[in-house]
């Protein structure tokens, strides 16, 4: 048996050779700071040793500062020139449509978006900054719908933030940024509304947390909606990071993909990353406050895609498991996304019918589309006008929902 003092050591050399490589060049993470961060002193064999703590991030709060910053061009309403507008290629269900990131840096022929701090961006359907429209925000219905896109952080580490979420802007006030934008922080001079964040993170982790907005959270009575999150979901050191020695290497490029599957109703967000032959699954749900998101957020009536990338010294509350509790600076290193695409899962099979004793006469299939029908969830909620869940067979098959006259 190995002697508790030498597993001591053991754990604590592994714990340093994980931040040894985010300590080095721009990304910053001070190494004694990092292990104090990652280590407590404990009584072990009658010694006094620093051993490896559980779970090292004991800290929730997220950064004061706002998201980054958006980009307004000359104004709202301005005419964008062709290295502004951000258009971006989409394929959905194999067919390329067009879309807009106004500000964003477009490579490959509209397949890739390159990223540098300190900018966000919005989805639109055409190129403008009016952001005050809703109409003219491209605001995918992603329920019963996979997302993916590939990735490259290479060197993106400690202290930065690549993301895409989505949240229920615009809001009625232009807010002191000027582009009617709200979250889940509900920060001071901008909106608050539901957010839902589809990932965060850099080449040491990546995050899928839930931004409900309830107002009746336990404990923080001020709160409109959960600040630090619920559900949330995070890839584990050994799972995601940066080098050899985990399943995804941070450092090289990745698939990343999200499944917003309906069962009977309930949503299950599932995230797949993939590198080669390696695979990381991770499922968020079903849950009361995931639920609230699909129904009381705007999960199902769409919502505002935002993507981006920003910095600060606090960002351990992301990637402390890795890079420890000390203040940290972000490398600025380009973050590049390609290949965006979306797909709609394919039905469940139906179950096999079962026999009815003496069966009513058939009094012949309900009417497809809209009419007097809707894609209905538990009696609590049903699709709006024009979703794409309400047709029967989709209604019915991945959508979760039940058929119901109205």
């Amino acid at each position: 048996m190995t002697p508790p003092v030498l597993r001591a050591i053991v754990g604590l050399s592994c714990a340093s050779s994980l931040l040894a490589r985010d300590c080095s060049g721009d990304a910053t993470c001070a190494a004694d700071d990092a292990i104090d961060s990652m280590s407590a002193l404990q009584t072990v064999g009658g010694e006094r040793v620093r051993v490896p703590m559980a779970n090292s991030t004991a800290r929730r709060d997220r950064s004061s500062a706002p998201r980054g910053v958006p980009f307004l061009g000359g104004g709202k309403g301005s005419v964008l020139g062709a290295h502004e507008e951000g258009k971006l290629l989409i394929e959905e269900d194999g067919v390329l449509k067009t879309y807009y990131l106004p500000g964003a840096t477009i490579e490959d022929a509209g397949r890739t978006v390159k990223f540098t701090p300190p900018l966000r961006f919005y989805l639109m359907k055409e190129p403008t900054t009016d952001y005050s429209d809703a109409a003219k925000f491209y605001k995918p219905i992603f329920p019963g719908k996979t997302f993916t896109v590939d990735m490259k952080l290479e060197n993106v580490g400690c202290g930065c933030n690549v993301n895409f979420y989505l949240v229920d802007m615009p809001v009625a006030e232009a807010g002191k940024d000027n582009d009617h934008y709200c979250d889940g922080q509900c920060f001071d001079g901008l909106g608050c509304c539901a957010e839902f964040d589809m990932n965060e993170g850099n080449n040491a982790v990546q995050q899928i947390t839930n931004h409900a907005c309830t107002r009746d959270y336990d404990g923080h009575p001020d709160w409109a909606c959960h600040k630090w999150g619920e559900p949330e979901v995070k890839m584990s050191p050994w799972e995601f990071s940066g080098g050899r020695g985990h399943t995804i290497d941070g450092n090289k490029p990745f698939t990343f993909s999200q499944q917003f599957k309906m069962t009977d109703g309930q949503l299950q967000v599932i995230t797949t990353i993939t590198q080669g032959a390696a695979k990381v699954e991770k499922t968020m749900g079903p849950s009361a406050q995931l639920q609230a998101m699909l129904t009381g957020g705007s999960l199902l009536n769409g919502m505002a895609f935002v993507t981006g990338y920003w910095t600060a010294p606090d960002m351990n509350w992301l990637d402390g498991d890795v890079c420890g509790g000390g203040t940290e600076r972000c490398s600025e290193a380009p973050a590049y996304i390609s290949n965006w695409r979306i797909t709609t899962d394919s039905p469940a099979p139906p179950a096999p019918p079962k026999p009815e004793p003496n069966p009513e006469p058939n009094p012949g299939p309900a009417p497809s589309g809209e009419g007097s029908y809707k894609c209905c969830y538990g009696g609590a909620s049903c699709n709006a006008k024009g979703h794409w869940c309400n047709e029967e067979e989709h209604c019915t098959g991945s959508c979760g929902g039940q058929w119901t006259k109205v």
